[in-house]
């Protein structure tokens, strides 16, 4: 299942509010907020690889900017 990007940045958000509410007063807590940087990671990971699969799909295919400069010079 792929998530939208306003999913992963709405669930990084509250990932971050939790990690920064979460008081480390035993070993539990401490597992505890190493799951969730664990988990804010992968979301970001996740998060930048929807951002580059954004800019490949809005990237023009066959044409690079040489070959179009070459051609409307010959006009």
């Amino acid at each position: 299942m792929t998530l939208s990007r306003q999913s992963l940045e709405i669930l990084v958000d509250l990932l971050e509010i939790k990690i920064n509410a979460l008081h480390v007063q035993d070993r539990d807590d401490a597992r505890e907020l190493n799951k969730l940087r664990k988990c804010r990671q992968e979301l970001l990971l996740d998060l930048t690889q929807t951002n580059s699969k954004r800019r490949r799909l809005l990237r023009p295919v066959g044409i690079s900017e040489r070959s179009y400069r070459a051609g409307t010079s010959r006009r």
